[in-house]
């Protein structure tokens, strides 16, 4: 018996991708304000499809059809006003987006057919946030074919040693959603499948430098071949999003095929971009991120890191990050 979903809407599904501490939410709202695309939306239902995938959890064609569905599924209830995020403060908030006064009209339109008819015949964009999806985007590129663009925020692999290693910190509370595997009774992330003995066995900065360490190869490794397959990935360093912005929302705005909001040097400003530090912006306190970083100079910000990470990781993780630099 073999699953598929025949008909499916044609709309471009937009998929703002990266590791954690990359700062790809400061790309939602950048993205949110171009012409035809949606108010960004996290739902880890893609990534967690595509990790059940590569962990050989689901056939191919199970996690096509989960696929198809949700993501015309979601954009439908998009354009009716259905799942609007009202928290005031979220990323993927309307308050945090541009042309926050549509979503809240949607709540009193209409439905049904005519809005398939719109989000195919206008091709208003899918506009989804997801976390790793790109080191496991084979079902993803399968099931949407050239529907999809990825934009894959990287980053200084040194800047989000802190975010890892505050991440870890609270790996075992209930609240923490990544998909894991059980490893003689420890929880494991199911990134670490194949060196589970190496990540349980490391204090928890050793599994963010070991974890930094072998996700930017495979990341590379990755984006690379899918690129190679036909894949649309786009990736934008956010060192050059938030000092030198210009030619990279230039790119981006020619890779997604869509003009930027008329109003996007305020979009900019919300997002504190451009900076003349790297820390000068915004950011999130419980991963690290502190206000007085902004008001360092770039080398003091980067000693403080190094030093950090020296600190409490092994001299022979410190060398392979070192190399990874």
């Amino acid at each position: 018996m073999q699953l598929e979903k025949h008909k499916t809407l044609s709309n471009d599904i937009i998929i703002i991708d990266g590791l954690w501490g990359t700062g790809k939410s400061l790309l939602g709202p950048i993205i949110s304000g171009m012409k035809r695309v949606e108010k960004v939306k996290i739902e880890h239902v893609y990534e967690y499809v595509s990790i059940l995938h590569h962990l050989d959890k689901i056939s191919p064609d199970a996690a096509s059809l989960m696929l198809k569905i949700y993501v015309d599924m979601s954009q439908y209830k998009n354009l009716i006003g259905r799942e609007i995020n009202l928290r005031w403060g979220d990323d993927t908030g309307f308050a945090a987006n541009p042309n926050g006064l549509r979503y809240v009209k949607r709540l009193f339109g209409g439905e049904g057919d005519q809005i398939i008819a719109d989000i195919n015949n206008n091709n208003l964009a899918l506009n989804i946030m997801t976390h790793m999806l790109m080191l496991v985007a084979k079902p993803v590129f399968d099931a949407y074919g050239d529907r999809v663009k990825i934009v894959e925020m990287v980053r200084h692999p040194l800047y989000v040693v802190k975010h890892w290693y505050t991440h870890l910190q609270r790996f075992e509370s209930p609240r923490e959603f990544t998909v894991s595997i059980d490893h003689k009774g420890s929880k494991v992330p199911w990134f670490a499948a194949g060196w589970e003995n190496e990540f349980v066995e490391a204090n928890t900065m050793d599994k963010a430098l070991l974890s930094i360490i072998k996700l930017y190869d495979w990341l590379d490794t990755s984006t690379k071949d899918a690129i190679a397959k036909g894949g649309s990935v786009h990736t934008i360093s956010f060192e050059s999003l938030t000092m030198t912005p210009n030619e990279p929302l230039q790119t981006l705005a020619s890779f997604l095929g869509r003009q930027h909001h008329s109003r996007l040097p305020s979009i900019l400003r919300k997002q504190k971009i451009p900076r003349n530090t790297i820390s000068q912006g915004k950011g999130h306190a419980s991963y690290g991120w502190s206000k007085k970083d902004s008001k360092k100079d770039e080398q003091q910000i980067y000693a403080q890191h190094l030093e950090f990470a020296k600190t409490n990781g092994s001299s022979g993780n410190m060398d392979k990050l070192q190399n990874l630099i």
